[in-house]
């Protein structure tokens, strides 16, 4: 059996996170076979569009129904409140030909969720373990690292457009992990619409930062149309620049069954 990845995209708002992931989706479902989970775990919610589907239900709907029905005594305690959580994500779990996705949304009214957050986190890390892959589109910033979100990844991806802004972000994210002692089996930079005349820039700046550069998704006018018209990336065409730069990265992050973890990490 294959091994299980994790693997979270993250940075900046803006910097290209949902297409990395949608077109990292759209790569793995047509170039493998591997068992596919896609979470969207950040509350905007872009991911389904670029993927085209639909959601009926989110993770924090979810969540805001059982926190409503303990605040106000109609839980009634028959079944454990990780049981009736568990049950409540599988159903919300959209099951598509091509892979599964599930929608964490965000929760709804004020109130302290912590015990409801634990109790997801558990069922998530047991649910991923079901998939070969697991592929989560982060929320923009850096709140997904301070709860505590990220833990048990394999592979964190940091995208970055041609913004200090968004390198600075990736240093802070870099760093928040070790704050929060989130141990990260390797930690990848892609860069996002960057001009070519300052991809080598980039390049020695990440190396002195002990960051590895994995990949460079160029601009490209058709996925521009494509985003912009709300269409699904598995209808840009296959010979778009983004989806062979993509399908370049999937294969060096061992998503394509020929580049191992070990040998992603160096360890063989």
């Amino acid at each position: 059996m294959r091994e299980r990845l994790v693997i979270s995209v993250s940075g900046k708002g803006g910097v290209g996170k949902t297409t990395t992931a949608a077109l990292l989706t759209r790569i793995v479902t047509e170039k493998t076979k591997r068992d596919l989970l896609v979470v969207d775990a950040d509350p905007v919610m872009n991911l389904p569009r670029a993927l085209g589907i639909d959601v009926p239900k989110t993770v924090g709907s979810i969540a805001t129904k059982l926190r409503r029905d303990i605040d106000e005594g109609t839980y009634s305690g028959e079944v454990t409140k990780q049981d009736v959580l568990e049950g409540e994500i599988y159903e919300a779990l959209i099951e598509d030909p091509r892979f599964d996705f599930l929608a964490m949304g965000r929760t709804e009214g004020e109130g302290c969720y912590c015990y409801v957050n634990r109790l997801l986190t558990q069922i998530l890390d047991t649910l991923s373990q079901n998939y070969e892959i697991t592929l989560l589109d982060m929320s923009a910033g850096l709140e997904h690292l301070s709860r505590r979100t990220n833990r048990n990844v394999d592979i964190l991806i940091i995208v970055v457009d041609p913004s200090r802004a968004a390198y600075e972000a990736a240093l802070r994210i870099r760093d928040l992990a070790k704050e929060v002692h989130i141990e990260f089996k390797k930690i990848v930079v892609i860069g996002n619409r960057f001009p070519p005349e300052i991809e080598a820039d980039l390049r020695s700046q990440l190396e002195i930062e002990g960051l590895d550069l994995i990949g460079m998704i160029p601009n490209d006018d058709e996925l521009s149309k494509v985003n912009y018209r709300g269409v699904p990336l598995f209808e840009l065409d296959e010979e778009s620049p983004a989806v062979k730069a993509v399908d370049q990265i999937a294969e060096k992050l061992g998503l394509l069954g020929e580049v191992t973890l070990l040998k992603l990490l160096g360890q063989e």
